[in-house]
């Protein structure tokens, strides 16, 4: 696993960053090994076992200011490599979140959770991913408004008294069990308790969403559901989307 991460990593990378569970040293035997590669050109995210590489150039990684990921970062992060000190600099400035953007987000996401029902069982797989994306978004958001920010599932579990947090949040489908109807329908109900009723989207189907919607947030999130039929885990979803 770690040959083939290592083989992966852009070859003139700026800087490798480790994050997640292993970078605040509350891993367990079933968690991910979570790295970014910053370099000067963008590349596809991998997953090899329970490691995950995601590779964004300069730009793109100074976007996650004010976003939970570069909150996360922000607090989690180890610095593996820097060769110029670029890194650790933009690091510093990832302290913030603006709360008010990242609701406004999770609402506008959760839009897709309104098409017809056909469609939701049609991509019954993928919906069920953003659905849990989306809700787990929400859900650190209220940590952060509810007290220090968390970005680990089991103490959000316990820190909002509910254990089935545990695998309704996480990214490994030996722990959530099979996508179905009810699921997604509960994924959904727990995410209008945290953000409000979602407002409804008029369209039929993902496709209508990409064509003819003018808001790249969602053509982007459609294209996800509709392109992932391969049992990825929603976690290596480009993480400066929220």
């Amino acid at each position: 696993m770690v040959e083939e991460i290592v083989v992966a990593l852009p070859t003139r990378a700026v800087g490798v960053i480790l994050y997640g569970s292993y970078a605040r040293g509350d891993y367990t035997a079933s968690s991910d090994i979570d790295l970014l590669a910053v370099s000067q050109h963008p590349g596809s995210t991998i997953a090899s076992g329970r490691a995950n590489l995601s590779t964004y150039d300069l730009e793109q990684f100074a976007t996650a200011i004010h976003t939970l990921f570069g909150a996360h970062l922000a607090r989690d992060a180890v610095v593996l490599h820097d060769s110029d000190g670029v890194v650790i600099d933009q690091l510093a400035t990832f302290g913030g979140i603006d709360l008010e953007r990242l609701w406004s987000r999770v609402r506008n996401l959760a839009k897709l959770l309104t098409l017809p029902i056909d469609e939701q069982h049609f991509r019954l797989d993928g919906f069920v991913r953003h659905a849990r994306y989306v809700l787990r978004t929400a859900t650190y958001a209220r940590a952060f408004e509810t007290g220090s920010p968390c970005f680990s599932v089991a103490e959000l579990a316990g820190r909002f008294k509910d254990p089935d947090l545990i695998k309704l949040l996480s990214s490994h489908s030996d722990v959530q069990g099979p996508p179905t109807p009810e699921l997604l329908y509960e994924l959904r109900v727990r995410i209008e308790t945290l953000s409000g009723e979602i407002e409804s989207l008029a369209a039929e189907t993902l496709t209508d969403v990409i064509v003819e919607f003018d808001d790249t947030d969602l053509g982007d999130a459609a294209i996800l559901i509709l392109g992932n039929h391969d049992g990825s885990p929603y976690t290596i979803i480009p993480r400066v989307i929220l």
